[in-house]
Formats: structure tokens, sequence, C-alpha cells
């Protein structure tokens, strides 16, 4: 099991979230927060699944973030 940092915002001009985790340089996007959660963990299953993805460093200076775990079958 992998631990990453997953940063949520919430854009009031689209009326959405976006997840956007900085280790793997990806995000998604969705209607509640909810959904934006849920797509980007789908997205690390899928990147990790490839076994070609890199971590890349992050330093995240001030911002409340989650943690999240992602179960791979690697």
């Amino acid at each position: 099991m992998m631990n990453f940092t997953v940063l949520l915002e919430q854009d009031f001009a689209s009326n959405n979230f976006t997840a956007y985790v900085p280790e793997l340089r990806l995000s998604s996007v969705g209607d509640t927060e909810e959904e934006a959660m849920d797509c980007v963990k789908e997205l690390i299953a899928l990147e990790l699944e490839k076994g070609r993805y890199k971590i890349y460093s992050s330093k995240v200076v001030s911002v409340t973030v989650d943690s999240i775990q992602v179960r791979t079958a690697v």
C-alpha cells in the first residue's frame, strides 16, 4: 500500500472540485468533493498498474491536505 498527498481545491467559478496528486502529477475534476476523490483514486490505481510511473518530489508550503491509501496489485 502506498500513501499519496491529495490537494483538493474547490473552484467556485466552475462550481466543481479538483483533486491533485503532486507525487504523480495527476489531477481529476468532479462535481463534488467525493467525486473528485473517487476519480483521483481510480487514476492513481491505473497509473500504478501500468508500472511505468515516476514518483516526483513535492514540496507543499502551506495547504490543508488529505492523505489517501491506494491498494495496488503490484
